[in-house]
């Protein structure tokens, strides 16, 4: 055990880093000052020691055209709309290569990530349980609905996006050969994520997690994963039904709610516009999405090219609607968002990175020597179910969010960069 303990060196970037998982958890400002403090020293680093490679890389190159597009883009538009989150988009581009520096830079700072998101993900999970048992979790919040708990997030209902995030990193445990834990701890960590994650009520996260599972058995072909993923769903299965069986609220939750959504049609249908009167005959996802995605299409074909500006889609939406529940902050899906703000020229890119990952995955199954493959598989895998576009999902400009799906892919660049050299 004593090999899973941390021993903190005298390092305020390094310390940074490994506070990423828990300032994502209490504070979006601090998270962001921690990741531009280690960035900031990533840069002087650079330019101190002339190690300018580190941005010779596909990501930093193609992240950095689809950065200067939405910036062009932005500046061509009429309306001037969040003006500073779409200036600083890039800075996400360098917190991913700042802590794949720092990972390449310090071989433990890796496997102590790790750890630190193995603590964060058990004391999630017992808060959350906690939470949903005595309707208090452990420092006084309330539950803010009574089938949806959220843990530390308070009112934030984003405790299974947050888990699904840094899921790949708890698979990747699993492969972990540096510490001694047994694996039926890491099992029941990997049970308790996917169980936390049902008690948050987010129907997408679970969704998605269980999709990534699925990805996880496909793609890694290994006996012994294989057989231990077989236990695994059947405890998940059984825990979930008991749940399901034995609570209303969740039954409500993950039964009757999404059955409502693909029988009735009011949503899409009621206090309808003049000028749109189609009843459709297939609903994406559920009603309330159906009309965004509506009305993201009418927006998209009066701006097929360059589309309406980024992070315009809360204000132009008003403009193309259907009815009063086809506006909001953003369409829920990344590319409805990409094709109406940003064109056919910005979902391009998505597309683009969607092909290369499935790509690496074609190429990391086929030479099975490859050093790390399990550990980049995980990435991988985790970034084919956040992208599936048959899903809903969050604003894609969204800071947490970019910061969240940006992360895991600092580590792919560090494991790529080390089955290179090895």
């Amino acid at each position: 055990m004593n090999k899973f303990l941390i021993k903190l060196p005298n390092d305020s970037v390094y310390i940074s880093i490994l506070l990423v998982p828990i300032l994502a958890i209490f504070s979006i400002f601090l998270l962001e000052v921690a990741l531009l403090f280690v960035t900031a020293r990533f840069l002087y680093k650079i330019y101190q020691d002339k190690e300018f490679f580190y941005f010779n890389n596909f990501f930093f190159k193609f992240f950095s055209i689809f950065y200067l597009y939405v910036l062009l883009n932005y500046i061509i538009q009429i309306d001037k709309i969040d003006t500073l989150s779409v200036i600083f988009y890039f800075r996400y581009i360098l917190y991913t290569l700042a802590i794949f520096f720092f990972l390449d830079k310090n071989k433990n700072l890796f496997h102590d990530f790790i750890k630190i998101v193995f603590l964060c993900i058990f004391i999630l999970s017992i808060d959350a349980l906690i939470q949903t048992i005595f309707g208090y979790n452990l420092v006084g919040l309330k539950l803010v609905e009574a089938n949806r708990s959220s843990s530390f997030f308070g009112n934030e209902l984003i405790l299974g996006s947050y888990i699904f995030r840094i899921l790949p990193f708890i698979f990747i445990l699993l492969f972990f050969k540096q510490d001694n834990l047994p694996k039926s701890i890491k099992l029941i960590l990997v049970i308790l994520a996917f169980v936390t994650i049902f008690l948050s009520g987010e129907r997408v996260s679970l969704l998605l997690s269980l999709f990534l599972l699925l990805m996880y058995l496909f793609l890694l072909k290994d006996n012994k994963i294989i057989k231990i993923s077989k236990y695994f769903i059947t405890i998940l299965l059984i825990i979930f039904s008991v749940f399901l069986f034995f609570s209303k609220k969740y039954q409500h939750r993950y039964i009757f709610e999404p059955l409502n959504d693909l029988s009735n049609n009011y949503k899409v249908t009621k206090d309808l516009l003049k000028g749109y009167s189609h009843e459709p005959k297939i609903i994406f996802f559920s009603g309330l999405h159906h009309n965004l995605m509506v009305t993201s299409l009418r927006i998209f074909n009066d701006n097929k090219i360059f589309g309406s500006g980024p992070r315009s889609y809360r204000n132009i939406c008003k403009k193309y609607q259907i009815n009063k529940y086809s506006c909001d902050t953003h369409p829920h899906n990344y590319y409805l968002q990409l094709l109406s703000e940003t064109g056919l020229i910005g979902i391009f890119f998505l597309i683009i990175i969607y092909v290369f990952l499935i790509k690496e995955i074609f190429f990391l199954r086929k030479n099975k020597k490859n050093e790390n493959m399990e550990l980049k598989i995980c990435i991988i895998g985790f970034y084919l179910a956040a992208l599936w576009p048959l899903i809903p999902s969050g604003n894609f400009f969204n800071n947490w969010l970019s910061i969240m799906n940006y992360l895991p892919f600092s580590f792919y660049l560090y494991l790529n960069k080390k089955s290179k050299y090895n």
